[in-house]
């Protein structure tokens, strides 16, 4: 049975970012990488399952939608978001002590964050663009600072570690760097709702399940960016692996075009979502 290799013995090879065999050896590894992120993703993890529970026993709805879908959907996005960066920000050349601090600001930042979407969905009202009440606008307000806190640190690790020399092979840093980056980018194109107080501008049809409107839409963005951070680290990390099988040359190359097209895409996106109001 393939065991999974230590990621920090130097040599660069892209080979260490994984050898994949079942999800528990995966969970147990992200564990030994970021035991605080790990304990995240499966605290929401059980709250993602518990909320699905509520979609299904709970009649209620708030906007038309089951009353705990939101909560639901921040559960998945937030343990997706935390194994991730538990996975790959082990790779990133700062102190333990560091990373574990910064982890543990992210981690507090992302309780607090389903406490309160939850809280409001148990309450039977909208979390966000509500200001309704005092209470209301004060629970907005809040879960806009802890997004901007956590938002800030995964910068603040990104700045740290952009110059310094990686653990893995070159391709797949960079596809850090730029999954890390467009993150950041898409997490603060999420403001451009909070500033409009509106997910979107336009109005008309709407893409099924998701309810994000055709003519302009700020959340399909904000989703792009956010999911950067899965799709950036894999390029890198194929191109790497391509590379070192001869298959493909200039690794770094394609993984750097790679991520500028995604930029490219995403401020698309975003100029997309503004069309209402550009013309």
């Amino acid at each position: 049975m393939d065991e999974f290799r230590n990621e920090r013995s130097g040599t660069g090879s892209a080979a260490q970012f994984v050898r994949w065999d079942g999800p528990r050896l995966a969970v147990r590894e992200l564990a030994r990488r970021n035991a605080v992120l790990c304990g995240v993703a499966a605290l929401q993890t059980a709250l993602l399952v518990a909320f699905l529970a509520g979609i299904a026993l709970d009649p209620r709805t708030v906007g038309g939608d089951p009353v705990w879908l939101k909560p639901a959907t921040f559960a998945g996005s937030i343990a997706l978001f935390t194994a991730t960066f538990g996975w790959i920000g082990y790779h990133l050349p700062v102190s333990e002590r560091f990373l574990r601090r910064v982890s543990i600001g992210i981690a507090a930042a992302a309780i607090i964050e389903i406490v309160l979407i939850g809280g409001q969905a148990g309450r039977g009202v909208e979390s966000h663009f509500n200001d309704s009440t005092l209470l209301d606008q004060s629970v907005y307000a809040i879960m806009g600072v802890t997004i901007v806190v956590m938002t800030a640190l995964v910068a603040w690790l990104l700045v740290r570690s952009w110059r310094r020399e990686f653990d893995v092979a070159p391709a797949f840093a960079w596809g850090i760097r730029a999954g890390i980056a467009l993150f950041v980018v898409g997490a603060f194109e999420g403001g451009a709702m909070v500033a409009l107080e509106t997910a979107a501008l336009g109005s008309g049809q709407t893409v099924p399940v998701t309810g994000w409107v055709l003519s302009g839409d700020f959340r399909v963005a904000h989703f792009a960016g956010l999911h950067a951070l899965q799709a950036l680290p894999l390029v890198g990390y194929l191109a790497a692996v391509a590379a070192e099988r001869g298959s493909l040359e200039r690794p770094v190359r394609i993984v750097r075009l790679v991520g500028g097209v995604y930029a490219l895409v995403l401020l698309a996106l975003f100029l997309h979502a503004l069309t209402p109001v550009i013309w």
